[in-house]
């Protein structure tokens, strides 16, 4: 069985506003959720988004959406969502690593995620112009709806909220690690399990800190800052953010509590000193700096990687952490939530209303193989730092330095979704063999730093002149 043939929009492409017939629910408004409604309605599908919090709040620490994604959010309103987003960027230039006593080891680049080849924020900054872009372009979007069950069967799904069952043609998932989704979708019942490790996470205003001289290390230089500290079992990376406007610091550690317990606490400066003793300076000072309101203890959880995403007749289909949960130490987990978010709404552009399911199975069929081994690189990289050997790092002082392959960063995965949509379809249609070309291939290792950022496309500058969100109108 052929798929049909289709006039698609293309990677920069938008069609008219619910002109595909198509109605899609979204649940949860994370990164997977947030662009994978602005996508589905660029791409003609109409959207119901579900967020179980009663309002969207500016709150968080950074997050790094990598050049492979960011691309996807500069075409937003002609360029107007990136020209918002500029002044909140962070401009790391470089990542520095030293050993916990301030040792310098090895540094590289940051490109894929500094300004200009990638998106590295406050997350509530990012989640708040993304909402409000939402609310631009007419998104209905329904906070303080939480979901108690979902359904499907054959020719609909949905879900029920509030005793009110509502359908649409497919639902996708979005609701995050904690997701009570999978049980619905692939029939699991699993539970986010302990990694056995935490992270105290920190943004604040650095303008009085700025004053002390024993920070003067932290605002030197043009750009903001990135460095990592390693130590047996523990590693912090320190920054500034906004043009070294703020501070910025995380510090993984090994976790006591258990997996029953709430997974954020509120964090204490004196719990981080404890896990700091004997560490350089510098950072003991920085630490004490930070006011303990703006300090969360956050319990880093993990689920196995799932046979499939999509459930028993295609109408459901887990997306970002939902299906695929990262550690902070793959610097993927918004980037890869992002190209699901990108690629569901193609692929149901391309499969049109009459194969909502083989448009979920083909998403899945793209995704997988690339998310699942994305995944891999930050179990990786935390153990090479957690159990740092100086002899082996010695032999290969890339050992321990954050993986930015070409594979990885310099995808276009709108491209690729229209590119690949009918081989990756057929191999659904067909049950037949598919080989993924957005993974390394066979026999060549996943981990380099081959990324140079030629294969980035010049991002759209906002014109106000010009109308936003044009449709594309297809040749008849």
């Amino acid at each position: 069985m052929a798929v049909k043939e289709l006039r698609p929009s293309g990677p920069d492409g938008i069609q008219q506003p619910n002109s595909s017939g198509i109605t899609v629910i979204i649940i949860g408004l994370g990164y997977a959720g947030s662009v994978a409604a602005v996508e589905c309605h660029r791409k003609g599908h109409k959207v119901i988004v579900f967020e179980q919090a009663p309002e969207i709040k500016a709150l968080g620490d950074v997050i790094g959406i990598t050049g492979n994604a960011a691309g996807i959010i500069s075409k937003w309103g002609n360029g107007k969502v990136h020209a918002r987003l500029e002044p909140f960027l962070c401009d790391y230039q470089r990542m520095n690593l030293y050993t916990h006593t301030g040792e310098y080891l090895t540094g590289h680049t940051m490109l894929g995620y500094s300004a200009g080849s990638g998106y590295a924020a406050n997350r509530g900054d990012l989640q708040m112009i993304f909402y409000e872009h939402m609310k631009e372009l007419g998104i209905d979007i329904r906070l303080g709806h939480r979901i108690t069950d979902l359904f499907e069967d054959q020719n609909e799904a949905g879900v029920v909220v509030n005793g009110e069952r509502i359908a649409a043609d497919c639902v996708l998932a979005c609701n995050g690690v904690h997701s009570n989704s999978r049980s619905f979708i692939i029939g699991r019942t699993d539970k986010p399990f302990a990694t056995g490790y935490a992270v105290f996470r920190a943004w604040f205003d650095g303008k009085e800190a700025r004053k002390d001289p024993k920070l003067a290390w932290a605002f030197e230089g043009k750009h903001d800052k990135m460095e990592t500290y390693i130590g047996r079992d523990v590693h912090c990376i320190i920054g500034t953010g906004r043009h070294a406007q703020d501070i910025v610091w995380t510090c993984t550690h090994k976790d006591t509590w258990n997996i029953e317990e709430s997974w954020s606490y509120p964090g204490k400066i004196a719990d981080v000193l404890k896990v700091l003793d004997g560490w350089d300076q510098r950072i003991i000072d920085l630490v004490k700096w930070t006011p303990e309101s703006q300090l969360v203890d956050y319990k880093l959880v993990w689920r196995e990687p799932l046979p499939g995403w999509t459930s028993k007749h295609g109408r459901m289909i887990l997306l970002g952490d939902s299906a695929h949960p990262f550690l902070p130490t793959s610097g993927q987990g918004a980037g890869q939530a992002v190209e699901d978010a990108g690629t569901i709404a193609i692929c149901l552009e391309l499969a049109g209303k009459d194969n909502v399911p083989l448009a979920l199975k083909t998403c899945e069929k793209i995704r997988y193989a690339r998310a699942t081994l994305a995944q891999k690189i930050g179990i990786e990289t935390r153990d090479a730092w957690h159990k740092f050997d100086v002899e082996e790092f010695k032999k290969n002082k890339q050992s321990i330095e954050m993986p930015r392959p070409d594979w990885l960063f310099g995808h276009d995965p709108q491209e690729y979704a229209y590119e690949e949509f009918e081989t990756a379809a057929n191999a659904v249609l067909t049950r037949g063999p598919y080989t993924p070309r957005n993974v390394p291939p066979p026999g060549e290792t996943h981990r380099t730093g081959d990324f140079t950022g030629k294969k980035i496309k010049a991002w759209l500058k906002y014109d106000k002149s010009r109308e936003e969100d044009v449709p594309f109108r297809a040749k008849l």
